[in-house]
């Protein structure tokens, strides 16, 4: 029953990022193997200009360097892999695990062009994990994400912003050894949260926006529409936990200093679930100081008030105040932080009782990686992450953390040996929804 956790939301956070041109992201060292299953490998170009493009240069950028694509007429393609094995205590993510071992396998490509006023880039990863063991549901289990992003820049002050996005996942912490995104497109949260025996379900996403800039001021307007659908056993009668999410996005701003803005950001979203009791309707307001560089530091921290109101009369309107923060921090040339700190609202099936379609949620998320060049010849990641989910009207509380890391060492070029190791846990007040999970990956990483 994995399929609703609450409001991921970013309904000025993550779709507004989205819609800024703010894409996922996916932060480079330059020169060093990738971390397992990541787009394009560390070779590639990252995916996050600025949360507000300023036309100016991003020192921050470390673009990909041709003589670590593939060319194709005037694509540069950055493709990777990962091969190996792995262990997994707890498939299925229940109170009573089952562990196996298995087969881990996690192509990656990222490919870019840039011709004139247009920036293309597209991208795709997969994991595919296969296991020894027949466990019920889960004899193997494969996450993917493809999607790619379009920037046109007529002229210098006008910036068009799309991106077309298609995820299969279960729940965030699972593809956090995976992919080192921490911004999504999805604006309801449903199967981030971790739960027990979670469901799979995929997500299709597509934002665009338009951003004008002024002399001391800019002003973005954008729009997303997010479709969630589960995978469900056929016969299945309980209600369904499908559903298409609306956003509408307008922020403006004005710089303080030619590296510092201020900015006000509305949002409305209507959300459209096939059981028509979930159904919603809300607004986001927030106001936050943002930074292209301000010495090593660039990101956005913000606060304000949120409202969904649902149209069944037992859940009512959830409201409340909301504060967070999204950024990377560069200490050193080859270090690199990234945090995303959000509150959100959304509803949930798994706390209902009987003769209540559901109840509304509010979920505190924190989310951290870090990516280190150790020496010339190593290479780390480490990730880490806490949610803690609400259901409001019900006594249940859930806390659920994860933390993890990957180790490179190369022993050629664009060939290195890679170990990965998650451990995910859920604490909740409700018997048998907690679990422990531990997944010990070891294999060989390719990029070209």
């Amino acid at each position: 029953m994995g399929y609703a956790n609450g409001h991921w939301g970013l309904i000025a956070g993550c779709c507004a990022a989205a819609l800024c041109g703010y894409t996922p992201v996916v932060q480079a060292q330059v020169g060093e193997i990738a971390q397992v299953g990541s787009p394009g490998g560390t070779a590639a170009p990252g995916l996050a200009p600025p949360p507000v493009n300023t036309g100016r240069q991003d020192v921050f950028a470390k673009p990909g360097r041709a003589e670590d694509a593939m060319v194709a007429g005037d694509w540069l393609i950055y493709p990777s892999a990962f091969g190996g094995f792995i262990y997994d205590s707890n498939v299925s993510q229940r109170s009573a695990p089952q562990g196996s071992a298995g087969v881990r396998l996690a192509p990656a490509v990222l490919a870019e062009n840039t011709s004139g006023l247009f920036k293309t880039t597209l991208y795709g990863n997969a994991d595919g994990r296969f296991y020894f063991r027949d466990i019920p549901g889960n004899g193997s289990v494969i996450a993917a994400r493809v999607g790619g992003t379009e920037t046109y820049t007529p002229l210098p002050d006008l910036i068009l912003n799309g991106q077309a996005d298609f995820t299969r996942q279960q729940d965030l912490f699972t593809t956090l050894g995976v992919d080192k995104s921490l911004v999504t497109l999805n604006p309801t949260g449903v199967g981030l949260a971790p739960t027990s025996n979670p469901s799979v379900y995929n997500q299709f996403s597509g934002a665009v926006s338009v951003q004008k800039n002024f002399s001391q001021a800019f002003v973005t307007l954008g729009g997303s529409i997010v479709d969630l659908t589960y995978d469900r056993a056929s016969g299945t009668t309980a209600p369904s936990p499908n559903g298409v999410t609306y956003t509408g996005n307008l922020r403006g701003g004005v710089w303080i200093t030619p590296a510092l803005y201020g900015y006000v950001e509305g949002a409305a979203d209507s959300r459209d679930y096939d059981t028509s009791t979930l159904s919603s309707s809300g607004y986001r307001v927030v106001g936050g100081l943002g930074t292209d560089q301000i010495g090593l530091v660039r990101g956005e921290i913000y606060g304000g008030y949120q409202a969904e109101s649902y149209n069944a009369r037992s859940i009512g309107t959830a409201s409340g105040p909301v504060v967070g923060a999204r950024g990377h921090y560069y200490p050193l040339p080859e270090l690199t932080l990234n945090l995303a700190v959000d509150e959100t609202l959304g509803v949930s099936l798994l706390a209902a009782t009987p003769g209540v379609p559901g109840t509304s949620t509010k979920v505190d998320t924190a989310l951290l990686s870090a990516d280190y060049a150790l020496a010339r010849q190593w290479s780390a990641n480490a990730r880490g992450g806490f949610i803690h989910t609400e259901y409001q009207n019900n006594p249940r509380r859930d806390d659920a953390w994860a933390f993890g890391g990957t180790i490179t060492y190369s022993l050629l070029r664009n060939v290195g040996l890679t170990l990965d190791y998650q451990h995910t846990e859920l604490s909740s007040n409700v018997a048998n929804q907690g679990f422990t999970r531990d997944v010990v990956t070891v294999g060989a990483t390719w990029r070209y």
